[in-house]
């Protein structure tokens, strides 16, 4: 084993005590439901704004907008981050308000009260199968970010960085997530930055860069003849159209957005927030996707694309960069998992339960009701990544689902 990749190892062992650590100090906070899943609503504008940045960075915005940006240029990263970054915006002009007024816990708590529990159930019921399909789609990044990075067989990456992030996630619920978040946003700003002027200058320079990238495959507009994706005419217009709609505004709904929201403190720090990490989302999530298509100068005609981000960071990154970044990928990983399992528990604690069980059920059993359902989800997960490592396909399943309710 290089020094690089045992360095990088032992500094995942440190990060990931860290976390742990945090999620034993947030379990002191929790004495309801409301602490469990919406952090008491107590959250400041900076937690507030970091939690939803981190949650919506994940393995779709990394490795996913690499791949994409390195076949198609940056046409291939309008679902997310640009129809990501809309969504979040649009939330927080039009609904975040509402929302944190309202005082719900969850997106089906508004199908509840708007119409009945028939819907309530239904909304539901979609939401975790989305959330059980993303949440698969995370874990498998996990174990490439293990197998790839770090030579570590893929279920073995799989079966640790899960463990890890339901430990955390299970002890502190939100208060751990937002303080886990808060951390892992802060690696992973630091270094997709750093990773700019490395990978130009493995690139050969900006003039190297500009001479072998053709400037159209910075436009986000499609080609000639509608040509989008490998699809031309009418047919490449449709899903251009449907690349925006689809994650812009089907994801309005996703618990752990309207989650973050009921979080904040009051209305004017849920509005701030969502329109802060919007801005930031577009900014921070074109990086992976830049690093992607400067990949190509670098590393021409890879076998496979999904792993080109990591490939990059083993060719040319050198050694504190690569163990930053390292845990940094891995970190955003985390941070988009433990949200999406206890949006599962809360989900199914708050909107599911009492109406299957036809009566009320108290905060304590809640609460326990919540943690059992997150292990569940977790173990489903699991399986499924062992199983079926398709990750684009599970994440542009979930979001499917989502754009239903």
């Amino acid at each position: 084993m290089s020094e690089k990749v045992t360095l990088a190892l032992f500094s995942l062992g440190v990060y990931m005590t860290i976390m742990l650590f945090i999620g034993w100090l947030s379990s002191k906070k929790i004495k309801n439901l409301a602490d469990y899943i919406v952090a008491g609503r107590r959250l400041g504008l900076a937690l507030t704004f970091r939690t939803i940045l981190a949650t919506w960075f994940c393995s779709g915005t990394a490795f996913g907008g690499a791949a994409m940006a390195y076949l198609f240029g940056l046409r291939g990263v309008i679902m997310d981050p640009l129809g990501a970054a809309l969504c979040i915006l649009l939330f927080g002009l039009f609904f975040a308000k509402i929302m944190r007024k309202l005082r719900y816990l969850t997106i089906a708590d508004f199908f509840r009260y708007r119409y009945g529990k028939e819907m309530e159930l239904l909304s539901s019921i979609v939401q975790v199968l989305a959330y059980i399909a993303w949440t698969s789609g995370l874990i498998i990044s996990l174990g490439y970010v293990f197998q790839v990075f770090l030579g570590v067989p893929y279920n073995y990456g799989i079966i640790v960085s899960i463990v890890i992030t339901l430990a955390y996630t299970l002890l502190g619920g939100m208060w751990s997530v937002t303080l886990t978040d808060l951390v892992q946003m802060l690696l992973f700003i630091i270094a997709f930055i750093a990773a700019i002027p490395v990978t130009i200058a493995a690139a050969g320079g900006l003039d190297n860069i500009f001479k072998n990238i053709p400037i159209s495959d910075y436009s986000i507009l499609p080609g000639e003849n509608w040509f989008y994706l490998g699809y031309v005419g009418m047919l490449g217009l449709a899903y251009y159209v449907s690349s925006w709609i689809v994650q812009g505004m089907g994801s309005l709904s996703c618990q752990d957005l309207v989650q973050r929201a009921l979080s904040a403190k009051d209305e004017k720090v849920s509005v701030r927030a969502s329109i802060l990490a919007g801005i930031a989302y577009a900014t921070l999530g074109l990086i992976p996707a830049i690093l992607g298509l400067w990949a190509r100068i670098i590393i021409p005609n890879i076998d496979n694309p999904d792993v080109i981000l990591p490939t990059l960071a083993l060719k040319v990154f050198p050694l504190p960069l690569f163990i930053l970044f390292t845990v940094a990928v891995l970190a955003a990983i985390m941070s988009s998992t433990d949200s999406a399992l206890l949006v599962v528990g809360g989900v199914v604690a708050q909107n599911i339960a009492p109406i299957v069980a036809k009566s009320s059920i108290s905060e304590k059993g809640k609460i326990v009701l919540a943690k059992t359902s997150i292990i569940a989800a977790a173990l489903v997960c699991t399986g499924i990544a062992l199983l079926a490592p398709e990750i684009y396909k599970l994440i542009n399943f979930s979001w499917a689902l989502i754009l239903m309710v």
